[in-house]
């Protein structure tokens, strides 16, 4: 007996199902309209890429062991994209002089990386992208939020169901600087222990914290700033605040990014978190995470912040950027805790759906000539192969819900003629060939919208 293979996917990789992929699809086109509304246009890029532009500004654990790497010719080295950031750039600063600033793009690709499957988190994943590049000022960070609010609530979810937290690299960094006199070179550890603390007890927290950093005065320092939340309680941790505080960069963005939150109204959706740093090299000034304020979800739905010297990596040219990556999902997730996805949005509507049913088989080729007539005003329609059993066929039409059938016979087909049945009355009538698609538009005009 030949050997049979699994029927399941690979580990960390998910089948959809026609009915999965609806659920999908709908999320993706609610999405795309609010990039329409926000005049984002849709990009694309490869699959892989050269992994020296992801080990350049990328994490080193993100490189290291959480992507796919691809060696097909020794001394080349592949990468399935883990993200999606540094080919925006790469895309950016190789027609960086063509583009119309600020460039306001968006994306929906599939990314790999290799983890533990868990809820929330595949292998395989689609990470809806939002990033505008070029424009330095605050409102760009103020617009992410707005367009992460909008694709929330029109799913009709609340302010008491998510929440956008926000904080600024910048301001950490003056912290540690000024306050806690930690060197510059040392931040980046402050970053990883800050970041990976939400996945860790307390005890082990400070067991990571201590490793990290001998110094008592400092890991005290870390673990304020990591409990506190907002400025006023921040400030009041530590003693003699000097005046270089208040006049760093980022203490003056946070500062006006919280004005701007309030003057635009929606503070109910956002909140000041000393505990988002992002755990990813490249940003630099504001960061953020969404997350479902409930217990059921508790990765991030979205993360994203200011990157300001991306394109570095490509040119001279030095670009600012804000974006995020949102993964499908963890929004579906999120969707489905709280009943916002419609039950029918997963089941196929044949409501417009014609549906072809032929006594026998010596009018087979005249119910093909018809799908085809059909097809050409694009109506979608099925034809019944079977070819005989009239009333199973007429069954069949009735379970999946179409609202027309035509029925064929000998006589039909040596006239010229169609037996029209609509499905909702049981009203049947037949009907001259080029009548029929004014007679299939008039019954879906009535019949179509019409509740049960």
């Amino acid at each position: 007996m030949s050997k049979k293979f699994s029927k399941e996917p690979l580990r960390g990789m998910k089948d959809f199902y026609p009915s999965d992929l609806r659920k999908v699809r709908w999320i993706e086109e609610l999405i795309g309209d609010i990039a329409n509304l926000y005049d984002y246009e849709e990009f694309e890029s490869p699959l892989m890429e050269s992994i020296d532009i992801f080990a350049a500004k990328s994490s080193e654990e993100l490189v290291n062991e959480q992507s796919f790497i691809v060696e097909k010719k020794k001394g080349t080295r592949l990468i399935l994209r883990p993200e999606l950031t540094p080919s925006l750039a790469r895309m950016v600063a190789r027609k960086s002089q063509e583009l119309k600033r600020p460039i306001r793009w968006y994306s929906n690709p599939v990314c790999f990386r290799y983890e533990r499957p868990q809820r929330g988190r595949m292998r395989s994943f689609q990470q809806v992208n939002f990033d505008i590049l070029d424009e330095t000022s605050l409102y760009a960070e103020l617009e992410m939020f707005q367009i992460l609010i909008d694709i929330l609530t029109s799913f009709g979810a609340t302010s008491k169901q998510f929440q956008i937290y926000y904080n600024n690299r910048r301001l950490v960094d003056a912290v540690c600087k000024i306050m806690l006199g930690i060197p510059e070179k040392d931040l980046s550890k402050v970053y990883k222990v800050i970041d990976k603390s939400e996945k860790m007890n307390e005890q082990e927290f400070k067991d990571f914290l201590k490793e990290s950093f001998k110094d008592a005065r400092i890991c005290d320092g870390i673990v304020k700033l990591k409990g506190v939340n907002n400025l006023d309680e921040l400030v009041q941790c530590f003693e003699n605040v000097p005046q270089e505080f208040y006049e760093s960069i980022g203490y003056k963005e946070i500062t006006e990014l919280e004005n701007l939150i309030r003057d635009n109204e929606i503070v109910s959706y956002c909140s000041l978190n000393f505990s988002v740093v992002r755990g990813l090299d490249y940003y630099t000034g504001t960061v953020f995470e969404l997350f479902d304020t409930g217990s059921k979800n508790i990765r991030s739905i979205c993360g994203g912040g200011r990157y300001d010297d991306l394109l570095s990596l490509f040119s001279n040219e030095k670009i600012t950027g804000v974006g995020f990556g949102m993964g499908v999902l963890m929004l579906s997730l999120f969707l489905e805790t709280y009943g916002l996805i419609p039950d029918y949005i997963g089941e196929k509507d044949y409501t417009d759906t014609i549906y072809i049913a032929s006594i026998n088989e010596k009018v087979s080729s005249y119910a093909i000539k018809i799908s085809k007539l059909l097809r050409e005003e694009d109506l979608p329609c099925i034809v019944d192969y079977r070819f005989n059993n009239l009333k199973n066929q007429l069954s069949k039409a009735g379970d999946i819900g179409v609202l027309i059938t035509l029925i064929l016979g000998p006589k039909e087909m040596e006239l010229n003629k169609v037996t029209v049945k609509n499905m909702k009355t049981e009203e049947q009538k037949i009907v001259n060939l080029e009548d029929l698609v004014d007679e299939i538009f008039e019954i879906i005009d009535y019949f179509g919208d019409t509740e049960e």
